[in-house]
């Protein structure tokens, strides 16, 4: 009777403190990034197997949803689609088919992913804190063509299908009694050749009503050694501006 009148008390006990806490937080937000992409991308197109990127003026938009509750030992999550495509025109020197020349090649690059994040608030007053690990799945491409009177002479494209799991840590420092708060979001991971780093770094303003607005920079580094077809060392980055809801 006693252990049965323990257990009640502590369910209650629990029952309450999840009651006081906030139940269940969602929030969704979505921005416009305007960005460029540089770097090289190997590829038989080019006689020393590499092709050189810069490409400029790129817009993306991409969105994000997380969710964040009061259960002991359970991560939150956050999902997050990131859109990071660009294009233009290349100038390949002394191309495999015609040596000792150049041409003007169009080049697609997507480097477009999903994000899994799975954290835990270590922090939650005027700092914030949150730390955990995440996922990259990326499915993209690098594509290469050049066409002569609707004659193919160059169509060179290599996949970029895989998953890269990566270090999450998140941190914001509210503005006391102005709504406004900045924050940094950092993903990195290095191994087996390949490393990649995802930096955010934001102006963040929030209503009482839940309703807030961003003002970011994003860059994304990845250099890809071994990682199937797609071998590559590109760098996107640029600024954004978003507007997210919390409920």
């Amino acid at each position: 009777m006693m252990d049965r009148l323990i257990g009640v008390l502590c369910f209650s006990l629990l029952f309450t403190s999840v009651v006081k806490a906030d139940i269940l937080g969602f929030s969704v937000g979505i921005n416009y990034l305007n960005h460029d992409m540089k770097g090289e991308v190997r590829s038989p197109v080019a006689a020393d197997g590499s092709v050189d990127i810069d490409f400029g003026d790129n817009n993306d938009v991409n969105f994000f949803v997380t969710f964040e509750h009061p259960v002991p030992f359970l991560p939150n999550i956050k999902l997050q689609q990131n859109n990071l495509q660009a294009s233009g025109l290349i100038p390949v020197s002394n191309p495999n088919f015609l040596v000792g020349q150049a041409v003007l090649v169009d080049g697609d690059i997507d480097l477009s992913h999903t994000d899994i994040a799975l954290y835990y608030e270590v922090l939650d007053n005027w700092v914030n804190l949150d730390l955990g690990l995440s996922a990259k799945y990326f499915d993209g491409y690098s594509r290469f063509q050049l066409q002569n009177q609707g004659q193919s002479i160059i169509d060179d494209e290599s996949d970029f299908d895989d998953w890269i799991p990566m270090v999450y840590a998140r941190a914001q420092f509210d503005l006391p009694f102005t709504g406004f708060s900045v924050g940094a979001t950092v993903e990195a991971l290095s191994f087996d050749s390949n490393q990649a780093t995802d930096l955010d770094l934001a102006l963040k303003y929030q209503s009482k009503s839940g309703l807030g607005a961003d003002l970011g920079y994003r860059s994304l580094d990845v250099d890809l050694k071994n990682s199937n077809s797609f071998k590559s060392d590109l760098k996107t980055d640029g600024f954004y501006l978003g507007v997210n809801f919390n409920f």
